[in-house]
């Protein structure tokens, strides 16, 4: 390896400074003249300034450190194959991911460093909001566990996290609420306050005693009120989030459109027994019987990625949350028109009367018993619109039928249409198949009683003593049941749009259910082992901002048509980790050729060499 000229650079600048390098003198091997080159720079300096003093004192220490490098590495063909066969004792090898960079660059994008910087900048923190933001969706995003084990991996990073601590982590979660360390001690006084004169009414006479319970009463109100404002601070800051969020999308996603919107709601459960008013049991789509509940509203785009958001109580009932979440969206977004997509489970009178009161459309699932007989009664044949290829094994078709509805003495139509899949009758047969073998599995006497039918749908009574029933399969009713495999109804208020729309508008459903998917498993939003509902609500806000941030990379990695799914991603991404080799003046970055040909760098890093100095790194992004 040829030996390099190196040197101090000081280069005046037009207000008087130096910009202080190190530098080296090179030969154009085309020009064969001589050129100088950058190696490092410590920054613009007045010379007789204490800062530039120092700057200059570093540089000549890494100057003389860097020419005895230079002088040991001759005979290396290059820098790198010389530092890579350096003795480990002389290096210090340390193991950082970067995967994480995509992320940062779409938190970046979206504009969130500013965001969280004005939230909090008059709290005072004395850590970057944004930077423990950041990292809080790493957190769910790679590897997700409780907020304790997140804080202990604050070094795994090639990023600046040291401001990471346990107390760190969990006052963050307070920031939304405006709850700190001071309101902390208010809050505890109060009760203390409380407690102590609760004791003293049994020793005074009735007089003091009158005194003590109003006071108890207007110090209980007090607190009450201060509780609530943690809660009106919440929101207030969540909805902010939300019009933020929305309104730098449109940059990333120029063509997005949040007038077709898909509403779903699903249940987190805790690893708790305990009801508090916000954490309680309820219809659990998750099958936890005893354990307490919230309930998530989520709306997102044709595209998946989210628009909003609610949590509601546990024992809330799917059908009523979704007026709040909707109100969220007319409150914060001009949109001319919007069409709320939802399953049949949301189908109610009150949900599509709540829908068109406020002047917004709907293309909703139906059972087959909420449609007019005479359609219900029709069967797929060759009459119908045929939405399959004549030589196709699995057909499939629709038939359409319009009625009026009656709503606040008006009357609407309403376009209902009906549909066959071959595969969705197989898909259901399978179903039933299964059900069936459980059923003639677990035959025996039952004792009459409530759960008796619980058992399966498919038992009947055989003959009906006092004391127990004989069971026999109903095969009745497993031909009843056949008769309807296979149809699906969509209901919609927008009687004039293409029955072709509807229906690829109401499978794109699917999106929202992956949505809570990712949710549940990649991001484990369940079980949560917060019981304070302001960190319960900032768990669920972060789980969120990490979906937000995970389905905007989906979004760009599709437009470039890479095929890779969230598994992939988050599992590629979490395991991207570099060998970083310290050699007191700079670092050098080795990848494993087993990283270097992985999906995800072709894919998504794009590195195209298994050696990086300190300074390309932050060049990576550019190339993705």
């Amino acid at each position: 390896m040829e030996g390099l000229c190196m040197y101090i650079s000081k280069s005046k600048r037009p207000n008087g400074k130096y910009f202080i390098s190190i530098a080296k003198g090179i030969r154009d091997p085309e020009t064969k003249k001589s050129k100088k080159i950058q190696i490092k720079g410590f920054g613009t300096h007045d010379l007789d300034s204490k800062s530039g003093k120092k700057a200059l004192v570093q540089a000549e220490a890494e100057l003389k450190e860097m020419i005895r490098l230079d002088e040991a590495s001759r005979g290396f063909e290059n820098f790198e194959d010389f530092i890579v066969s350096m003795s480990k004792d002389k290096l210090s090898l340390k193991h950082k991911n970067i995967g994480y960079l995509p992320y940062l660059e779409i938190f970046n994008q979206l504009k969130l460093q500013s965001f969280f910087s004005k939230m909090v900048k008059d709290s005072k923190l004395d850590y970057s909001f944004s930077d423990m933001m950041f990292y809080q969706v790493l957190g769910r995003l790679f590897n997700p566990s409780s907020k304790l084990e997140v804080a202990t991996r604050k070094d795994d990073f090639l990023y600046d996290f040291n401001f990471v601590n346990n107390d760190n982590i969990y006052s963050s979660l307070d920031v939304f609420s405006g709850f700190n360390k001071h309101k902390s001690k208010a809050l505890q006084d109060g009760i203390q306050v409380i407690n102590d004169m609760e004791i003293l009414l049994d020793t005074v006479d009735s007089e003091a005693k009158k005194i003590l319970e109003t006071n108890i009463n207007n110090t209980s109100h007090e607190l009450e009120e201060l509780i609530t404002s943690y809660d009106s601070n919440f929101e207030m800051n969540e909805n902010k989030l939300f019009k933020h969020l929305n309104k730098h999308m449109e940059k990333i996603v120029p063509e997005r459109n949040i007038s077709l919107a898909f509403y779903d709601c699903t249940t987190y459960y805790f690893e708790s027994f305990d009801e508090d008013g916000f954490r309680e049991r309820g219809m659990s789509k998750d099958n936890k019987r005893n354990e307490t509940q919230v309930v998530m509203g989520l709306l997102i785009d044709t595209n998946g990625i989210p628009i909003s958001y609610r949590l509601f109580k546990g024992n809330k009932h799917e059908l009523h949350t979704m007026k709040e979440v909707i109100d969220d969206i007319l409150n914060n977004y001009t949109i001319k028109e919007i069409i709320i997509v939802a399953d049949r489970g949301l189908n109610s009178r009150a949900n599509l009367e709540m829908i068109r009161g406020k002047g917004l459309n709907y293309i909703v699932g139906s059972k087959g018993s909420a449609v007019p007989k005479d359609l219900k009664e029709k069967k797929f044949n060759s009459s119908w619109n045929i939405t399959s290829k004549a030589e196709a094994k699995y057909k499939s078709g629709y038939i359409t039928s319009k009625r009026k509805v009656s709503h606040n003495d008006e009357t609407y139509d309403e376009l209902i249409i009906k549909k066959y899949s071959d595969v969705y009758k197989e898909r259901e047969m399978f179903k039933q198949d299964k059900m069936l073998e459980r059923a003639k599995k677990n035959i025996k006497d039952f004792t009459i009683n409530s759960t008796t039918k619980s058992k399966s749908k498919y038992y009947k009574a055989v003959d009906n003593p006092k004391e127990k029933i004989n069971i026999e399969i109903d095969e009745e009713k497993i031909k009843q049941e056949q008769e309807n495999f296979g149809y699906f109804y969509i209901v919609t208020n927008k009687v004039e749009m293409n029955p072709a729309d509807i229906m690829v508008a109401y499978k794109s459903l699917y999106k929202i259910e992956e949505s809570f998917r990712i949710l549940k498993t990649n991001l484990k939003a369940r079980p949560v082992y917060h019981f304070k509902e302001r960190r319960i609500r900032s768990h669920f806000l972060i789980c969120y901002l990490a979906l937000v941030i995970q389905r905007v990379l989906e979004y760009k990695l599709e437009e470039k048509n890479v095929e890779i799914s969230t598994h992939e991603i988050i599992n590629g991404l979490e395991g991207f980790v570099i060998d970083e080799i310290d050699y007191k003046v700079d670092k050098l970055y080795m990848i494993s050729d087993k990283l270097f040909k992985s999906k995800i760098n072709q894919d998504i890093f794009k590195i195209e060499k298994n050696v990086l100095l300190s300074n390309e790194i932050s060049n990576i992004i550019k190339k993705m």
